[in-house]
């Protein structure tokens, strides 16, 4: 039909179209161009970050190698405590820490870094590692009841087996051989197609009751 139109026609019905689509075509522009700006803004800032947060911790390291003084790691350990509370790098930190104050025999403030950790940490992986170490440093300090608490609230997939077999382990100083073998039994189950795990099948042949089947 465009063929039979003028171009006064032409220009008025192109007009027309515009005065009722053109708003809504140059909002939905800007919001694009906003979304592609925007997102390459996050990729770079995020970028950014990481990579701050992955030299400071690197630096940490490395001043733990050299035995540097407090007052050198200090700055390095505030930079990832305030700006990057959650992340990877930090929860390590806390690690280290928990370990330091665990060679010290300050058990209390090994203590308040894993549950830092567990607290900060943004990946479910870190967080029950972090549930692992203070389940032990627990039973360490004589509170095997709390140690099995901490243990209850991991729930990744890959750290079933550690988890039952760590249970297994405060359950077996308690002198609950029973439930201790039940325990190793479903760290066995949970464990990885074809790992061995000559430690783990050990505790449970030691734990067989006569006539029982073999695991």
């Amino acid at each position: 039909m465009s063929e039979y139109l003028n171009d006064d026609d032409r220009v008025l019905a192109l007009r027309n179209w515009w005065e009722a689509n053109g708003t809504t075509l140059i909002v939905g522009l800007v919001l694009m161009v906003g979304a592609v700006i925007g997102w390459r803004w996050y990729n770079d800032y995020t970028q950014a970050r990481d990579e701050t947060a992955s030299a400071t911790y690197q630096r940490y390291l490395e001043s733990r190698q050299r035995d540097a003084k407090p007052a050198e790691q200090e700055p390095l350990l505030a930079t990832l405590d305030n700006d990057f509370r959650g992340s990877g790098y930090r929860i390590f930190t806390l690690f280290y820490r928990a370990l330091d104050a665990t060679k010290a025999a300050d058990y209390p403030k090994a203590t308040g870094y894993l549950e830092t950790a567990v607290k900060d940490a943004e990946d479910a992986g870190l967080r029950d590692i972090a549930r692992l170490r203070l389940a032990r440093l627990q039973v360490q300090s004589g509170s095997p009841e709390a140690g099995l608490e901490t243990l209850s609230k991991a729930t990744t997939t890959g750290f079933r087996s550690y988890v039952a077999e760590l249970k297994g382990d405060i359950l077996m100083g308690q002198g609950k051989k029973a439930e201790a073998r039940e325990a190793y039994q479903a760290a066995a189950a949970s464990a990885d197609p074809g790992e061995t795990q000559p430690v783990l099948e050990m505790k449970i042949v030691d734990l067989a009751t006569p006539n029982a089947p073999a695991p």
